[in-house]
């Protein structure tokens, strides 16, 4: 195989052969032949059910040599590639064709060293770490736009506080309110703290997410649904009406909108890092739960209006117990719904899914709010109190699928690069699993180089994540380059985990 001069020489490869078939899933060695990542044998060609080696496009020719060249997973392993992450299907057309060029995964410029990991025992001398690169564009974004919203927020709550003295209560009571309100978002928060563990997400971003539901979409939807109510109380001269209006049409359409719009500008600042469905679950749950905390505050201060100690009462427990999760679940579905999109399809089409995703979120969003005119007596509350109850168990559900799903995604994508020499398949379990991470962890704390092994399983799964990006939108020249510098990290990593070792 020849290579471009500029490029250094790969290790040495074996004739090029026909390739076989994987073996079926039942069977587990390790196949002396296999094809190159991405490409079909005729078995798989006929069986359309079957999984891919890679997944689409043209990708890297040839594979490593075999053991005892100096190169780390010189055995080539199958890695079977679930359909979920496969961009190469996908509909015809201008918005869903792949933006770049194929990106086939980038080999080596030099033959890796043994895997600290899977011996333990050679040392070579230690390198030195590259210096830092400055900070990423989208974590400077996230940053300023962190600082906007959180200007808006304050601005909005003392819009909201002036409001409810003038109308002549307490402001002790409006701070007690806000208390009450927060504890809902530390909830949600302590849950996607727990669900973001994998892969974690950039704090500015996370925090623009909650900023965001509690200003801008908060704002925005107390606004409209203010103007409507009161046209529609103009119009029909019936308080339940526009009450009904209000809550069951104006709220679900108006409300997901203004929060499904954070999560469209929060993917398009940072591409780089919304990469799945679990990230749109994190970062939609993220903007409901502040959507919540202003909202409740409102609804609490309303009550407290009443003078009743139990209207009070009841409405913490609707809004801040029973229905804790609402804003939460509703946003998270436009935001994994969107996410499946953009790692199947691209960026444009997970961008452009958003006028559809916010769909299952407004009907749930409704029929809450319908429940309330429905069931207005205490039956009515408890058969709330099991619908939600059922709803959040699902949430919940949902959130350990997709965080096992990351890790079947990094462990499938890092596959690709082991297959081609950058680390060996045992390290691949380690970073693939959490098990392996557990084990590397304690592993790497017996000898001092905990903060190296943590930063090796971190950057190894946006590696993964980066991978897979490219896949989805072909080979751009900013993702290429992140890729290239995330291997070269990857290989100063293990260079230095061996050094210790």
């Amino acid at each position: 195989m020849t290579h471009p001069p500029s490029a250094p020489q790969p290790p040495q490869q074996p004739p090029q052969r026909r390739p076989l078939q994987p073996p079926p899933r039942e069977q587990q060695p390790v196949p002396r032949e296999q094809p190159a990542p991405g490409q079909r044998t005729g078995g798989q060609q006929q069986a359309g059910g079957q999984q891919q080696a890679t997944g689409q496009g043209p990708a890297p020719q040839g594979r490593p040599g075999a053991q005892g060249h100096g190169q780390p997973g010189g055995q080539y392993v199958h890695y079977e590639l679930p359909r979920l992450y496969d961009t190469s299907s996908r509909p015809a057309g201008p918005l869903t064709r792949a933006r770049f060029a194929p990106a086939p995964a980038q080999r080596p410029q030099q033959a890796q060293p043994d895997s600290a990991w899977a011996s333990q025992t050679r040392r070579i001398q230690e390198v030195q770490q590259q210096p830092k690169a400055g900070m990423p564009l989208p974590i400077v974004l996230g940053w300023i736009l962190a600082v906007l919203l959180g200007l808006g927020l304050l601005v909005l709550l003392t819009l909201l506080f002036l409001l409810y003295v003038l109308e002549g209560s307490s402001p002790g009571a409006w701070v007690l309110e806000a208390v009450l309100a927060s504890f809902s978002l530390v909830v949600i928060i302590g849950v996607i703290v727990l669900a973001d563990r994998w892969d974690p997400q950039p704090i500015p971003l996370l925090i623009s997410a909650v900023l965001w539901g509690a200003a801008a979409a908060a704002g925005t939807a107390y606004v409209v649904n203010s103007v409507v109510s009161i046209l529609a109380y103009q119009v029909t001269g019936d308080e339940g009406a526009a009450s009904f209006v209000g809550a069951v049409i104006s709220a679900p359409f108006t409300e997901e909108s203004a929060k499904g719009l954070g999560l469209v500008v929060l993917f398009l600042v940072g591409r780089r890092y919304f990469n799945g469905p679990l990230d749109g679950l994190v970062y939609g749950a993220l903007i409901g739960g502040g959507f919540a905390f202003t909202e409740n505050i409102t609804y609490y201060g309303s009550a407290w209006d009443h003078g009743a100690v139990t209207t009070v009462a009841s409405t913490v427990v609707i809004r801040g117990v029973i229905g804790i999760f609402g804003h939460a679940i509703y946003t998270s579905l436009t935001g994994v719904i969107m996410g499946l999109v953009a790692r199947k399809w691209g960026t444009v089409p997970g961008a452009l899914v958003f006028f559809v995703a916010t769909w299952p979120g407004m009907f749930l969003h409704c029929m809450w709010n319908l429940s309330s005119f429905l069931f207005p007596d205490l039956e009515g509350l408890i058969i709330m109190l099991l619908l939600e109850f059922v709803l959040s168990a699902l949430w919940l559900g949902l959130i350990a699928v997709l965080v096992w799903d990351e890790s079947r995604l990094t462990r499938v994508r890092l596959g690709e690069y082991a297959n081609l020499g950058w680390l060996t398949h045992e390290e691949v379990t380690m970073l693939g699993t959490w098990k392996g991470r557990r084990e590397g962890r304690s592993w790497a704390r017996t000898m001092g180089a905990l903060p190296v092994m943590k930063r090796f399983i971190r950057e190894s799964a946006e590696l993964a994540a980066t991978r897979q990006r490219l896949l989805a939108d072909g080979a751009s020249p900013k993702a290429t380059a992140h890729e290239r510098q995330l291997l070269d990290r990857l290989t100063v990593n293990r260079r230095e985990l061996l050094s210790r070792a």
